[in-house]
């Protein structure tokens, strides 16, 4: 099940504080552009941010475009959400009118979109540096061009390689990858327990990693059109 937006800003998110404007380019990944929040509506469905500039002219910005925005809260963490663009203003100062479109995300600034969704692999194999490889159970999270949130019922090691075939809603040919664990963390009040596994894709082929980018922005796309018809109710 795809994880309901949470549009209210995370404790400490104020006006004028800097911020990172994440614009994807064709290939999927973020190019990050500084600026600042000018204003947000109380309930944060509005944020209004100051328009990047690179060499004179605006950032490629257009209404209904999916952006990411980044900010740091003092004393905590680094925040993103993704937004769609309501509008793009010029007067009385170039700004740009954002709507959260998915949850706000504690985490570390990702040059990849990222999605959650919930997708068992076909096939995931753990590949030992000797010997052979050793089938697990588990459930790929979230998805980018970049990697994978993989959740097991078992802690893997930093390093450790995968192999994993699965296959993407809507896309009939499945999709082969080999991913190194970058990170473990256990999840949260789990009975019986379970390890997430951020894990990083080794060398995709352009058509696997375009493949992927493409269903992470429909299924962006999407989660913004569901939010719309939910306001509308």
């Amino acid at each position: 099940m795809v994880q309901q937006p949470a549009t209210q800003p995370p404790k400490g998110f104020t006006v004028w504080q800097a911020a990172e404007l994440g614009v994807p380019s064709r290939n999927g990944r973020l190019t990050w552009h500084r600026t600042r929040v000018e204003d947000f509506s109380d309930d944060g469905q509005r944020i209004i941010v100051g328009w990047p500039m690179v060499q004179l002219a605006y950032v490629s910005v257009h209404r209904s475009d999916l952006v990411y925005l980044g900010t740091t809260v003092p004393d905590d963490a680094l925040y993103v959400v993704p937004c769609e663009v309501l509008a793009t203003l010029l007067e009385p100062q170039a700004r740009l009118v954002l709507a959260p479109v998915g949850p706000w995300q504690r985490m570390q600034r990702r040059e990849h979109c990222r999605i959650p969704l919930t997708l068992t692999p076909t096939e995931l194999l753990l590949l030992p540096a000797s010997g052979e490889p050793q089938p697990l159970k588990g459930t790929i999270m979230d998805l980018s061009a970049g990697g994978i949130r993989l959740r097991l019922p078992q802690s893997l090691r930093a390093g450790d390689r995968l192999a994993l075939r699965f296959t993407l809603p809507g896309q009939p040919q499945p999709i082969s990858a080999v991913a190194v664990v970058r990170r473990i963390a256990p999840v949260d009040h789990s009975d019986p327990p379970r390890w997430d596994h951020g894990c990083q894709f080794e060398r995709l082929d352009r058509r696997t990693e375009d493949a992927i980018v493409r269903f992470v922005f429909q299924r962006q796309r999407e989660l913004a059109k569901q939010l719309r018809c939910d306001e509308r109710r």
